[in-house]
Order: C-alpha cells, then sequence, then structure tokens
C-alpha cells in the first residue's frame, strides 16, 4: 500500500516537473520574442533618428554650399579683388567639393556650373552624339540615344532612323508617351529610349592600364536650367569642349589646362590661345560669369550607414530676400 503510493506521489511530482518546465520554455520563448521585438523597435527609431541626422547635415551642407557660392561672387566684383586670397576651397570658376564637418558627421557637397553643361532643349544633335561617345557609349547606342532625345523633343509623332515615338514606349512594361515637348529636368532623360540608370548616373571602372575612371554619368554633362545655347569655357567638363565641332581633343585639352590657373575673360582669348580654331567657337562658348549651379550633399552620420543627399539647383539673385532662388530641388536616403 505504501509502495503503490509513494508510485503515484513520484508519477505526480513528475508531471508537475515537466508542467513547470514547459511553462518556463513558453515564458522563455515570450520573453525572447518580446526583447526582439523591442529591440527591432529601437534600432528601427534609431535609423529614423541617424536619418533626420543625416537630412540635416545635408541641408547645412547647402547652406554652407549657397554661402560659399554667394560670397566668392562677390569677391570677383571688381571693387573687392582684394579679398580673392579668402577662396580658399573653390576653384576661380566656382566649382569643387566643399567638406563641412560637425559634432554629428559631416556633409560633402559638389558644386557644378549649369552654364558649363550642354542644354538639352537647345543642343544641336551632333553636339549630344558627339558627347555620348565621349563619355564612353559605342557609336549604335550613340545613334539611339541621339535620335531618341530628338524624338522626344519635337512636337510630332514623326520617327527618326533610330529614334523612338510613343508606339515604342507604349509597348513598354510600364507603358507612357513621347513628351513631344521639351525636358523640364534633366531626370526625364531617363525616359529617354536607350538612356538606363547607369547610362544616365555612370558608373565606375578600370581602363586597360589599372586607372579608376568614370562611365558615362549624363547627369554631369546635361541641364535644363540653362536659357542661352552657349556653354561656359572655363567651367565645362573636358568631354563637353571635346564634344564641339571647332574643337578637337587636344584643343580642348589644352583649354582645359589654361583655365586652371587663369580663366578666360572673353572668347577672343580662346581663339589667340589656340591658332587655327574656328572664328565659329566664339558663338558656341561663352566666358560669362555663371549664376546658375548644382549642389549635391551628402549627409553622413559618423559611423552609421545612414546618408542622405540632397540635390539642388540654385540661381544666385541680389533682388531675392535670401539673395538666390530655388530652380529644382530632391531629396533622397541613401545606404553605404
Amino acid at each position: 500500500m505504501e509502495s503503490r503510493e509513494r508510485q503515484h506521489l513520484d508519477s505526480s511530482s513528475g508531471a508537475v516537473l515537466i508542467m513547470v518546465l514547459w511553462i518556463l520554455l513558453a515564458t522563455s520563448m515570450l520573453a525572447l520574442s518580446f526583447s526582439a521585438s523591442i529591440r527591432i523597435e529601437v534600432d528601427a527609431a534609431r535609423n529614423v533618428i541617424e536619418q533626420k541626422k543625416a537630412y540635416y547635415l545635408s541641408r547645412a551642407g547647402i547652406e554652407y554650399a549657397i554661402y560659399k557660392v554667394i560670397e566668392s561672387q562677390q569677391i570677383f566684383l571688381p571693387n573687392q579683388r582684394i579679398q580673392q586670397g579668402r577662396l580658399e576651397t573653390l576653384s576661380p570658376d566656382l566649382t569643387g567639393t566643399l567638406a563641412f564637418r560637425m559634432s554629428t558627421g559631416t556633409a560633402q557637397v559638389e558644386i557644378s556650373d549649369e552654364t558649363g553643361k550642354i542644354n538639352v532643349n537647345l543642343a544641336p544633335s551632333y553636339l549630344i552624339y558627339n558627347l555620348l561617345v565621349l563619355v564612353g557609349l559605342d557609336q549604335p547606342e550613340a545613334d539611339v540615344i541621339t535620335d531618341s532625345i530628338e524624338d522626344w523633343r519635337d512636337a510630332d509623332n514623326l520617327y527618326r532612323p533610330n529614334g523612338a515615338e510613343s508606339d515604342y514606349y507604349q509597348s513598354l512594361e510600364v507603358p507612357y508617351l513621347a513628351k513631344n515637348g521639351v525636358f523640364d529636368v534633366p531626370e526625364e532623360l531617363l525616359l529617354v529610349r536607350g538612356i538606363t540608370p547607369e547610362v544616365y548616373y555612370g558608373r565606375k571602372g578600370l581602363t586597360d592600364t589599372g586607372e579608376r575612371v568614370e562611365y558615362y554619368g549624363l547627369q554631369r554633362y546635361f541641364t535644363t536650367f540653362t536659357t542661352i545655347n552657349r556653354i561656359n569655357v572655363n567651367s565645362a567638363p573636358l568631354a563637353v569642349l571635346a564634344s564641339i565641332s571647332e574643337l578637337d581633343f587636344e584643343s580642348a585639352s589644352r583649354i582645359d589646362v589654361m583655365r586652371q590657373d587663369t580663366p578666360f575673360q572673353n572668347t577672343t582669348e580662346i581663339l589667340e590661345a589656340i591658332p587655327g580654331v574656328s572664328t565659329n567657337l566664339t558663338s558656341v562658348l561663352s566666358t560669362i560669369r555663371s549664376n546658375i549651379y548644382s549642389l549635391i550633399s551628402d549627409g553622413r552620420v559618423t559611423n552609421s550607414e545612414a546618408v542622405n543627399r540632397i540635390r539642388c539647383v540654385i540661381r544666385i539673385n541680389p533682388t531675392a530676400p535670401k539673395g538666390y532662388s530655388v530652380l529644382y530641388w530632391n531629396e533622397s536616403n541613401l545606404e553605404l
């Protein structure tokens, strides 16, 4: 009798022990799940905070760059040339890269002059084609893109030999119509046949000799924000200069070297510096100081992968309340 009672007690104790272990296991799983949920929420909150920090770093970079551009514009006024020594980070054509540092991170701002680019709404087709070949596209690709740009910006639905109109774009997976009008912003080029994100934004690569180069990158060479069909010789990228029919690559390279120290004051100086070039060059190039600049600011938080990019185009305007007006503004979060 006593043995049976002991066996029953042992059996009951074992069942209770197993039940307690299951309860402990269930409680542990709930605790782990709750801990993981809390960790995810904390990480998400930290990411939001770091993205906000990156955003304000990039905003600070934009404001700093605008200040430097306005300051530099004033420095070059005749009665303020004595202050030219204050220009420590911008080149004579007011382009280059500025670094802005704060305790939470940094902002790096790339400044480019829009008047040194090709206006895609005004440029002749030969200029577009020459540039495409110079930046690394093969001739068939350059033919397709050139004709497709022409078809996009003209008012009719007639094809050029290698172009595209609405029926081509309607056949795509995500269909749309050809604009048959001017480009509003340079990014609109991404809608044109043959222009992929790689072609528009560019890609880095190596030459046969191991030198690092960047291919394509049409965003660096085309604009829609200028109003005259002439190119600023003092700020135009080498590829833009070399795409002009009146200049070969050697002459464009000579101009590129000469302008580094002393910007050209007028187009006559170019004719004198490069003997033998066509006088038509003066109708293609300009030396008028720009008042339209593109700013690309990348805000980076210290010890974080959070990056915020702001790209804007500004026009320096002394009559505006802040001394400038914004022509274009684009924000995006990036991941390193």
